[in-house]
């Protein structure tokens, strides 16, 4: 099979698969568990920061249980800390917080677990807790089946870590962490980070110690264990290598290996374009589960086992959630208004995986299909970018239209000035929380120009503009163009838009700036026009049409 005939099958199949699983989180979910409005609002203010976590987690599969032990150590931010508040759901049961050897006093109600120091820390200043605690985990932490085969794993985005353990559960405070994780002796743990030992105990378990010497999100914290086989593949930037490896249900090892071929490609890719593999000191990872979730676990996705088949037709899938490592993981949303700042950049980035193989035909069409996902299969509201309404966090508005605001914006900015903007935003805000105000101040920096009106309309505003044009002969060698604005719910848009006009020896490209309801325009050339085609490449999110003017033919 040649290139050209086997992009326009995969293309054809992407038309078909696209939004049959959610990328993070199955887009048919109606709405979230938790109304995060009401958790910001109920929430104690957060005045301490978490350096690093430490947990001990001994999972038992047939009771359904967790009983776990996690070492908080933080950092006041303010002066006289006497009191910390984490998110811990009632489902689990604080058997007892201890700080020194000595017993802390603490309340645990409405999801929250309040401690009580018997000194006061100024700002700056280290504290270490330990709190002992049980439970039957009724979301966060999952036990299901694959085949015959027992398996656990964790999904906890947006706010689900807190159902099995005691945390800041919010993304604004990373912090490293040290995962110790004890399961049945036939199962195999994968987790963030770096493996650092594996122990046998005598009561038939296994121990499993993960090292994250990264800075992580609680949303990222990951567990995933059955009885998993492994390969793995070797990534090489220049003289430094790193593991990939692939944990895997046995039964599906051959298809695996032929699935994941290209996940290797797909880091070279993305480090060339966005900066280096940004946890090359640890590993990237993928690990099957039960369902139709793919999560961007930070240095191991959990992958939905379904879509295995041996046939290379969820790369995009696999390219979306390793996109993440940077967009999300590498730089995370300050807080949930932002979840564009995630999905709407790794939407993106599985597109220019397509303009990587197959130059800017593959781009289109990808960018198309998210097009189709947006305007015929989308079903919800048309809501802003930012600050998506209750329910609707993981809609098409966060990931296509949040994927088609970023081919815009390399559109009004520029080639170079587009792939400089990536680059520096991520080096610029490595391991750290950035804003939608933040991505913005580097396109400006780099632009050298103001872009609220861009973020204005595209982000915080919803809609989408609809176009009609007409063309006509105003004279020999000269063509009026008139481009209207129809929308009747949103405002008016402003944006540049590309006009191809076909001449006898070639065909040229004209800019205008379209701002009205009704835009006029007079283009003069050394030659006849004998065409005229509105975003011929297809770099504006919009409904389209052609209006013919009474009194005017069209040549």
């Amino acid at each position: 099979m040649d290139k050209k005939t086997k992009f326009l099958w995969i293309f054809i199949l992407l038309l078909g698969i696209s939004g049959a699983f959610g990328q993070d989180i199955p887009r048919s979910q109606s709405g979230l568990k938790y109304d995060l409005r009401y958790l910001e609002q109920t929430a104690e203010e957060h005045d301490f920061d978490v350096i690093h976590y430490e947990f001990d987690w001994n999972i038992d599969f047939d009771a359904r249980s967790i009983q776990g032990k996690a070492i908080i150590n933080g950092e006041s931010s303010i002066q006289g800390l006497n009191t910390i508040t984490l998110n811990l759901a009632n489902t689990m049961t604080v058997t007892g917080v201890k700080q020194d050897q000595r017993s802390l006093s603490f309340s645990h109600q409405d999801n929250l677990l309040s401690i009580f120091f018997t000194k006061t820390y100024n700002k700056g200043e280290s504290f270490k807790v330990e709190i002992s605690y049980s439970g039957f985990p009724t979301s966060g932490l999952y036990y299901d089946y694959h085949g015959s085969a027992p398996i656990i794993y964790s999904l906890d985005e947006p706010s689900d870590a807190r159902n099995w353990f005691p945390c800041y559960d919010h993304p604004s405070d990373k912090a490293t962490a040290e995962l110790n994780i004890t399961i049945p002796s036939e199962m195999m743990a994968a987790s963030n980070g770096t493996l650092i030992e594996v122990k046998t105990n005598s009561d038939n378990t296994v121990t499993y110690t993960w090292q994250v010497s990264y800075p992580i999100a609680t949303y990222l914290i990951s567990v995933a264990a059955t009885n998993y086989v492994t390969f793995s593949h070797t990534y090489a930037a220049g003289p430094e290598e790193m593991e990939v490896v692939y944990y895997v249900y046995p039964e599906l090892l051959e298809h695996a290996k032929t699935d994941f071929a290209n996940t290797v490609p797909q880091i070279e890719f993305y480090s060339e374009v966005f900066g280096e593999y940004p946890f090359l000191g640890e590993k990237y990872g993928m690990a099957l589960i039960p369902g139709g979730t793919a999560m961007e676990h930070q240095t191991c996705t959990s992958f939905p086992a379904r879509v295995i088949n041996g046939e290379q037709s969820y790369d995009w899938l696999i390219a979306h959630e390793l996109a993440h490592q940077w967009w999300g993981d590498l730089v995370t949303l300050a807080d949930w208004p932002e979840i564009w700042l995630n999905e709407g950049f790794a939407t993106y980035s599985d597109a220019l995986w397509w303009e990587h193989l197959y130059g800017m035909a593959g781009l289109k069409a990808r960018m198309q299909d998210f097009r189709s996902i947006l305007f015929e299969r989308y079903s919800g509201p048309h809501h802003a970018i930012y600050d998506p309404p209750q329910g609707y966090l993981f809609s098409a508005i966060e990931y296509e239209k949040g994927a088609w605001v970023l081919h815009m914006l390399r559109f009004v900015v520029g080639e170079d000035n587009f792939w400089k903007i990536l680059e520096t935003y991520a080096q610029r805000y490595a391991y750290d929380i950035v804003t939608t105000d933040d991505f913005k101040s580097v396109c400006e920096e780099i632009y050298e120009a103001d872009l609220d009106w861009f973020f204005d309309q595209w982000i915080y505003e919803p809609g989408y503009p609809r176009y009609e044009y007409s063309w006509g002969h105003s004279g020999p060698n000269t063509v009026r163009v008139i481009i209207k604005q129809t929308q009747e719910a949103y405002s008016l848009y402003s944006m540049p838009i590309e006009l191809q006009v076909v001449l006898p020896s070639a065909t040229v490209k004209r800019t205008v700036w379209v701002d009205e309801r009704v835009n006029a325009y007079e283009l003069s050339f050394a030659e006849p026009p004998s065409d005229v085609l509105f975003d011929p490449d297809q770099w504006i999110l919009c409904y389209r049409g052609y209006f013919q003017k009474k009194g005017t033919k069209k040549r």
